[in-house]
């Protein structure tokens, strides 16, 4: 009973390992950022992992920048595509640093992927389906539904106008779907924004004071975006001097500096005063206490 427990148990860690080597087996125009070994006098060992080699041939050096083979070290980590195996060398695996280097945008967007990073694109064309941007040397797509700089509730006619207005612009975008084997590369706004809108909500505190633009005006006040996030003016903080109607003080547009009064992060919620940054003069002027308050 023993033995088969340990049989057992040594077939399970052979079986952990095979299945980390397949995962990590190259695969034919694969590119992937690698680590250098070993640098000859014509060619350059790389490491794949799974403990696989690459080996750079002379070719393929020959029609990299010189000036950038030369700031090339053992222990740098660079880009290359997966080609073959060449029993030339031991069946090590052939790379090409060249095609790598012209891939790399895909290294990039895998990196960016993880990591979750904000990126600036520039949108260059809009479909029925989203807009595509731009990043390095490939073409990411965002679908209508990742788009944030769109009117809510537009019929079909209305969205197409305005995904064609934001051809030229700059969008914030994150990287959700990454797949170089079906030229694959979708980004979300949506998911930028939501990220953005985490990030400050942490970093705000009351008492900062921020600029911001007016998005929305109501009956008890003035939603004003402070940066990705919408933060309310009650209309008891508009001014020093009692405020009926916010339209009467401020408009759609306007910009403003604004008091951060409140931080709810639970509820993402943020309470704004407008009258707090008013310079004591006006108040003054008003005819009000402002001690008082």
């Amino acid at each position: 009973m023993l033995q088969k427990q340990v049989n057992s148990s040594q077939e399970s860690k052979f079986a952990a390992l095979l299945n980390g080597y397949e995962f990590n087996c190259p695969r034919h125009g694969e590119v992937r950022k690698v680590t250098v070994l070993a640098i000859g006098d014509n060619d350059i060992l790389v490491d794949l992992a799974g403990k696989r080699d690459g080996v750079i041939p002379p070719q393929d050096l020959d029609n990299v920048d010189a000036a950038y083979l030369e700031e090339i070290e053992v222990g740098d980590q660079i880009p290359v595509k997966i080609l073959k195996r060449s029993r030339q060398y031991d069946g090590s695996f052939l790379v090409s640093l060249e095609k790598g280097l012209a891939q790399r945008d895909w290294l990039l967007a895998k990196d960016l992927m993880e990591s979750g990073e904000l990126v600036e694109a520039e949108v260059l064309e809009a479909n029925r389906g989203g807009v595509l941007v731009s990043l390095g040397r490939l073409r990411a797509f965002v679908p209508n539904s990742h788009l944030t700089s769109l009117p809510p509730a537009a019929k079909q006619e209305q969205l197409m106008q305005a995904k064609e207005g934001l051809v030229g612009r700059t969008l914030s975008l994150v990287a959700i779907e990454v797949d170089q084997n079906r030229k694959r590369l979708i980004f979300s706004e949506r998911e930028a924004s939501q990220k953005k809108r985490d990030e400050l909500l942490q970093e705000l505190a009351e008492g900062d004071v921020l600029k911001g633009v007016v998005r929305n005006i109501v009956d008890f006040g003035v939603f004003v975006d402070i940066g990705g996030i919408d933060g309310l003016i009650h209309v008891s903080e508009l001014a020093w001097e009692f405020v009926k109607d916010p339209r009467t003080v401020l408009n759609i547009g306007d910009a403003l500096e604004v008091y951060v009064l409140k931080v709810d992060r639970e509820r993402g919620r943020v309470g704004l005063s407008r009258k707090r940054v008013i310079p004591a003069v006006t108040a003054a002027c008003s005819g009000e206490d402002a001690g008082a308050l």
